[in-house]
């Protein structure tokens, strides 16, 4: 590849040709009139809003691609049917991308991350993928038994996987654009995308800087009021970007922390808890912590309050602590502040759960060949990443409390 100087465009598509969610097939809009008006969409605004009413209408478009083999009217068309074809064809092999996401996981591998706001994630994610497949196979069902010349029955679950399977590239690879003039002024409600080409951009942090970050962003540009004709999707560079060096561009609030990047896109960032970050931003990621009963989001940089309180009633409670040590400190710790004492309380219960995440889990009752099949394979690795990652995150956080507590004397020199 070409450098970049920074603010050049890196990729430019336009709207027009990717797939849109307020452009639904007709078929999946009951609209059966072909001189019915091209922007006449039964939408509601809950649709519009909703995660399986805007994925729906996206996955319909993707999976019209399989039900319309009639050339277009004129070569445009063509083309871009030809294009969204050979993007279609470079597509992730469909049994590895749905192993790679938790809405499809069992529960012996659910259970394998020690994850709880994965488990309550997959369990939101699960009933709102239900609903759409639904919705898509009864459409699909209908269109398909319009059209099919010989009276063989379809299979309802051979269509439930297709619809599976089009909801899957919709979730990993469709992204959100603004409607608003180039002034800011917004007329109408997000636009949900699948941009061919540059959907396989891969994710890097914008919060953090140097090697490894995020080096460019994306916008739409050229876009008029209650106008999209002429609107692109533009990817322009943050950075120079050097010659042979992999474009990269932050997913957002999706990608972050850990366990939410893997269950909206089926994989685990790399995280670096050492690079310089961007102080004005959120933290990039956290891990879960328990104690007594209750559960903390840390992250190795600062020590929520709550849990402060917590491990500082604990260490009252703790007989084992040195009496001396905790007269030094009985008054601050009766009124929930973060001593030494206290610290340390909270590190070695971070280091105990640290611990606890890479230890091997039972297999179950798992089939001894099941590690010969690629999908359970992959979700399994996934799993595993998920554990490490929390397991860093902890590690440095117990790190950086004992660190408050025996802070290392200066060297003279």
């Amino acid at each position: 590849y070409k450098p970049v100087k920074k603010g050049g465009v890196v990729l430019s598509i336009p709207i027009s040709s990717c797939f849109r969610d307020d452009e639904p097939p007709r078929w999946y809009e009951h609209l059966e009139n072909d001189e019915a008006n091209e922007d006449e969409h039964d939408i509601t605004d809950y649709e519009r809003y909703s995660p399986s009413g805007w994925a729906s209408r996206l996955a319909a478009s993707v999976l019209d691609l399989e039900l319309n083999n009639s050339e277009g009217e004129v070569q445009n068309e063509n083309d871009l049917k030809k294009g969204r074809e050979m993007w279609q064809s470079m597509l992730p092999d469909e049994d590895i991308l749905r192993a790679s996401l938790p809405v499809h996981w069992g529960e012996e591998i659910v259970g394998s991350t020690k994850c709880t706001a994965l488990e309550l994630a997959i369990d939101s994610a699960y009933f709102a993928r239900a609903t759409a497949v639904f919705t898509l196979t009864d459409e699909l069902k209908q269109v398909l038994e319009d059209n099919k010349n010989e009276k063989e029955e379809i299979a309802t679950a051979d269509l439930e996987r297709k619809c599976h399977d089009a909801l899957d590239i919709v979730q990993t690879r469709a992204c959100r654009v603004e409607r608003a003039t180039e002034d800011g002024a917004q007329w109408g409600p997000p636009l949900r995308i699948l941009a061919p080409i540059f959907d396989f951009i891969n994710h890097a942090s914008s919060r953090i800087t140097g090697q490894g970050s995020a080096n460019a962003e994306f916008s739409v540009e050229n876009e008029q009021m209650c106008d999209m004709h002429e609107a692109k999707l533009v990817v322009r560079a943050l950075r120079d970007i050097d010659e042979g060096e992999e474009v990269l561009i932050d997913y957002g609030d999706s990608a972050r922390p850990a366990w939410r990047c893997l269950t909206s896109y089926g994989f685990v960032p790399d995280y670096d808890l050492d690079a310089d970050t961007n102080d004005e931003e959120p933290i990039e990621n956290v891990a879960e912590l328990w104690m007594n009963g209750l559960r903390f989001d840390v992250d190795p940089n600062s020590v929520p309050y709550d849990l402060v309180e917590v491990a500082a009633a604990q260490t009252m409670l703790d007989y084992s602590v040195d009496e001396e040590e905790f007269a030094k400190e009985e008054e601050e710790i009766e009124n929930g502040m973060l001593t030494p004492l206290v610290a340390r309380t909270i590190a070695d219960r971070a280091t105990e759960a640290a611990v606890n995440l890479v230890i091997e889990t039972e297999e179950g009752d798992s089939e001894e060949d099941v590690w010969d099949k690629a999908e359970f394979v992959q979700a399994a690795s996934l799993a595993n990443r998920l554990r490490w990652s929390q397991h860093e995150v902890l590690m440095k956080f117990a790190k950086n409390l004992r660190e408050l507590c025996n802070p290392e004397p200066e060297e003279e020199d």
